[in-house]
């Protein structure tokens, strides 16, 4: 299979063409610009989007120790646990000892998280309103596909690298 995606840049190429070339360069600023997007619209609430998505976690598999957290969201510990103590100090989750192991600490998400839930927007709502009058449900449909397979492919190269 051939690709008009070079990873090189040629010499007489400037460095916007090249990157105007790379997937991965228009991945992340379509990522970027759509962060920014849900980070405005959830400011008037006083959030995140960090934070929507771990209250989300907390209240779809219930009480889970920072570790499990921060590890479903993608996040070392040490930004887990800053997280969830924003949301503590907010009220909108609490923090036990580990049922099992006093050492851990414990989120649980309050009922003033899960108000803060139910009035804000997800990314998936924001981006669905901003794409639906723009893309086609054929290219939506395309886009979501190349984008799973995209994914598929790099967590199977990071499974046979952890397997090394």
């Amino acid at each position: 299979m051939t690709s008009s995606c070079q990873a090189t840049r040629h010499p007489d190429e400037s460095r916007q063409t090249f990157l105007d070339r790379q997937p991965t360069y228009w991945l992340k600023r379509c990522y970027q610009t759509l962060r920014r997007r849900v980070d405005a619209e959830l400011r008037p609430f006083g959030i995140t989007l960090s934070q929507r998505d771990a209250l989300l976690a907390l209240r779809h598999d219930g009480p889970t120790a920072i570790g499990d957290l921060a590890t479903s969201l993608g996040l070392e510990q040490s930004s887990a646990s800053r997280l969830v103590e924003g949301l503590r100090r907010r009220g909108l989750v609490r923090l036990e000892e580990g049922p099992h192991d006093r050492r851990s600490r414990w989120a649980y998400i309050t009922d003033a998280g899960s108000d803060i839930l139910d009035s804000t927007p997800g990314a998936s709502i924001v981006a669905a309103q901003l794409f639906r009058d723009e893309l086609t449900s054929g290219e939506l449909a395309d886009l979501t596909a190349l984008l799973k397979r995209c994914t598929n492919i790099l967590e199977e190269r990071d499974d046979a690298l952890n397997r090394r």
